[in-house]
């Protein structure tokens, strides 16, 4: 008996090793691209932000146009006083779309970073025993189905290509404010990549041996 556990070792760990480091390779792909992404993003929200809020120098500006007119004339400037900041809609649904991106993003960095540990805890610190070291491996290998590691390891590319998604959909809404031309030719761009992600996305389920898997 105590002969089977080396050669069931031998194999499980095996198998083991070549799982943990097929999930290390796609856990730092994924965090390669969400920490590249994010800095990306990060800029194009620096310069969004600014229409959530009103130009002090406009403000300005316009309080001294008021001073101005109050000066030679009070009632025209009792009738037309200073004008409000008003938030403009399209400011609000593009800063909606990129803060979405950013916080998806920096989530599955997140999680990514700790998928990693919990990937690499499944053979670290086994017992030198062999009879041991088998139920111990068996013991975190069914915790790791338990918990459903599997899936979750699976579902962080969706969150960045959710992330993705909503970064396509604020920018044609931010270049669209622009230049309608521009705004067009970024919509039929980004319409062929979602085309094309979801027509690999379906083959791959109704083709089996379609190797477009994800």
């Amino acid at each position: 008996m105590a002969e089977i556990w080396p050669l069931y070792l031998e194999h499980a760990l095996a198998e083991d090793k070549e799982t943990v480091q097929a999930w290390n390779t796609d856990l730092d792909s994924l965090l390669i691209f969400a920490a590249l992404f994010s800095a990306v993003l990060t800029a194009f929200i620096i310069e969004s932000y600014q229409g959530l809020q009103a130009d002090p120098t406009d403000e300005l500006l316009n309080a001294i146009l008021y001073e101005l007119r109050a000066t030679r004339n009070a009632s025209a400037a009792a009738e037309a006083p200073v004008p409000r900041f008003r938030v403009a809609d399209s400011a609000v649904r593009v800063n909606v779309y990129w803060f979405s991106s950013l916080i998806l993003s920096l989530a599955a960095a997140l999680i990514t970073i700790l998928a990693k540990q919990w990937v690499n805890y499944l053979l670290a610190g086994l017992s030198p025993h062999p009879s041991t070291r088998a139920r111990h491996r068996q013991y975190r290998v069914d915790g790791m189905h338990k918990w459903n590691l599997p899936a979750i390891i699976s579902f962080l590319p969706i969150l960045l290509h959710v992330s993705l998604l909503l970064f396509f959909a604020g920018l044609i809404d931010f270049v669209w404010g622009l230049n309608e031309s521009v705004a067009i030719v970024s919509a039929l761009l980004v319409c062929t990549t979602s085309v094309v992600y979801a027509a690999a996305n379906m083959l791959a389920y109704v083709y089996p041996e379609c190797l477009f898997k994800t």
